[in-house]
């Protein structure tokens, strides 16, 4: 258990700049998680926490202990990594025994890591003997094993199948909590993020966009990327017609023509040129065009057990589907639709 601070943290490798100055706090026991797109410097920032990498300039503690020049095998932390890194050539007992320091205790702490991630029975076996999910336990009960004061995960569940996926994102939810572990998990997946995050950070491009639990990114984002990264969304290029009042706008949005919205947020630098971000499950259907509606063709129609998604494309070529419960109260018949966009659930930005 462990707090851990990153102060100011660069990196660059070569010319290219992949962490720009850094700085968050994961707290004791809390589940902190990185995500962001590819190339945004998740697993460099993760890999600096851990002693892979050292940064260029900024330091990383340990309660309040500087171990920026510190080597992993002297930071007492636990690895997970996307591709198991079990060692084939030992038993799935031997991969767990190999990383303890104190052989004395040996016996005891391997039977009550396998135990922790379900593997006491396969203790024997060979790695090529278990699937993805059991080498993947495997390195969970092999990081346990070393005590650590925090535990890092990289992308620890994209290899997995769905079903396996969720089950042991599950177990170690369990295992992190019931053990008071302090813990960093990177992944590129929301859904994984939003499920086991006590706090999110969102990297965009080496920077920090923004720290908070996942209500806070999905109601409250602070930047125009936050607000389009999470979830899924229309990103609308809009011009500013009328601002009724710091959230309540009447826009002419590419492709949409004249709209009235209102926002979650305030536009903090009115100018001509605006960005309107919307989350798409919260459009409305409606009936006939409204001051707050667009039209939309209707592409074609996916009813799957007791949803129908409807794929749809603006006049400007923009497509998205819909999903809506198969009800014959919500069936679209027409060729077009009139879509609402709901009061308060839209976010605006400046270009």
């Amino acid at each position: 258990m462990v707090n851990v601070k990153v102060l100011n943290v660069s990196k660059k490798f070569g010319k290219l700049e992949v962490l720009k100055n850094i700085s968050f706090e994961i707290k004791d026991r809390e589940i902190f998680v990185i995500i962001g797109p590819s190339g945004s410097g998740k697993s460099t920032l993760l890999r600096i926490i851990a002693g892979l990498e050292f940064p260029d300039q900024g330091q990383v503690l340990f309660d309040e202990v500087d171990v920026t020049s510190i080597p992993a095998n002297r930071r007492g932390i636990g690895m997970v990594f996307q591709d198991y890194a079990v060692w084939p050539h030992m038993s799935v007992e031997e991969n767990v025994r190999f990383v303890i320091k104190n052989k004395k205790d040996a016996d005891e702490i391997v039977r009550k890591s396998l135990e922790m991630v379900g593997l006491l029975h396969k203790m024997k076996n060979m790695p090529s003997q278990l699937s993805g999910g059991e080498l993947q336990r495997v390195a969970i009960a092999r990081a346990l094993a070393v005590n650590p004061k925090i535990l890092l995960l990289d992308e620890p569940l994209s290899n997995l199948d769905e079903k396996i996926r969720k089950e042991l994102l599950i177990e170690l939810i369990d295992i992190i909590k019931e053990n008071r572990l302090t813990a960093l998990f990177v992944t590129h997946s929301q859904e994984e993020a939003f499920e086991i995050g006590d706090r999110i950070a969102v990297l965009n491009r080496g920077q920090l966009e923004q720290v908070g639990s996942a209500t806070e990114l999905i109601e409250n984002p602070s930047t125009q990327f936050v607000a389009s990264f999470i979830g899924e969304n229309l990103v609308l290029k809009a011009r500013l017609v009328k601002a009724l009042s710091p959230n309540s706008f009447i826009l002419n949005i590419e492709g949409m023509g004249e709209v009235y919205v209102t926002t979650r947020n305030q536009l903090q630098s009115p100018s001509e040129n605006l960005t309107f971000i919307y989350r798409i499950n919260t459009l409305e259907l409606a009936n006939e065009k409204t001051p707050d509606s667009f039209m939309a063709k209707v592409i074609s129609k996916k009813v799957v057990g007791n949803t129908a998604k409807y794929y749809l494309e603006t006049e400007n070529g923009l497509r998205f589907s819909i999903t809506v419960p198969a009800t014959s109260g919500n069936e679209i018949t027409d060729s077009v639709v009139y879509l609402r966009f709901a009061p308060n659930r839209g976010y605006i930005f400046s270009s």
